[in-house]
């Protein structure tokens, strides 16, 4: 058993672990460059510390929980009806869904980003039928704010969403759906009492994924947002290559990271324990 899993364990040393190591003891060095008069010597948290005061990154640092939390709800409100319209498909529509997102998987995030920045434009077709409904009587700025990131980060994390969830229904056997049925439940009973809780392993891995992916993205809020809606993965970016202040970058990177795997736990926790279904 070991033998199987060793290239995935050396996998993540060498491309996971020792690079994390690396990152936080860089954030534990002093920059050559600081201005500061005064720079703690040798290894120390000067830079969390830093981090922690600079009201700019604990705003990007909010900016993007708050972000990233309001994308995975509506990711999971878009991707689990379509999980469940999969489940009822026949196998060659089911065949052929999966194939779509897939090939939206294998998309260029830019891409992606640019036809989000056409449609969504001054002129875009979304302004253009908002004012032939009457309901703008001129063109809206959709774009360069919150939520067209949003937007765009819910189009991106959908599939990260559909297929855990899918593959939590499809196992659920057809006697858990008929069983409440006997007993004279409705639809909508049947699906809020019994398979969503069975579903729940495939939610948790959804969205604590469609989490972390929007809580890490750079893409996506560099080309649909604006300097006033910069997120901590831009912050940590300029830090890196346009200042080369490695360890404040390290910081806040171990920052980000840190308070993802704690927000994660917590996440599993509360559903161990309140919804108590294991995951």
């Amino acid at each position: 058993a070991f033998l199987m899993i060793s290239p995935l364990l050396f996998f993540l040393l060498a491309f996971y672990i020792i690079p994390f190591g690396e990152m936080f003891l860089e954030s534990l060095r002093p920059w050559a460059n600081d201005p500061a008069e005064i720079q703690a010597a040798g290894l120390s948290l000067f830079q969390y510390e830093k981090a922690l005061d600079s009201a700019y990154i604990v705003r990007a640092l909010i900016r993007t929980f708050e972000i990233s939390t309001i994308s995975v709800i509506i990711t999971f409100l878009l991707s689990y009806p379509v999980a469940l319209l999969m489940l009822w498909l026949s196998p060659k529509t089911c065949s052929a869904f999966l194939i779509v997102i897939f090939i939206s998987l294998a998309a260029s995030l830019i891409v992606r980003n640019y036809g989000w920045l056409v449609v969504l434009a001054d002129k875009g077709p979304i302004n253009n039928l908002m004012i032939a409904l009457s309901i703008f009587d001129r063109p809206q700025r959709l774009v360069y704010n919150q939520w067209a990131i949003i937007v765009g980060l819910v189009h991106y994390a959908m599939p990260f969403m559909i297929l855990p969830i899918y593959g939590s229904l499809i196992r659920i056997p057809n006697s858990q759906w008929e069983a409440p049925r006997t007993l004279g439940a409705g639809s909508w009973t049947t699906l809020r009492t019994v398979i969503m809780p069975l579903s729940m392993p495939g939610v948790f891995g959804g969205t604590t994924l469609c989490f972390a992916v929007c809580a890490s993205a750079f893409v996506t809020p560099l080309m649909l947002g604006s300097p006033s809606t910069a997120m901590i993965s831009q912050v940590a970016a300029e830090q890196l290559l346009i200042q080369l202040n490695f360890p404040l970058g390290s910081a806040i990177i171990f920052i980000l990271t840190t308070l993802t795997f704690i927000l994660t736990l917590v996440y599993a926790l509360w559903i161990r324990k309140v919804l108590r279904v294991n995951v």
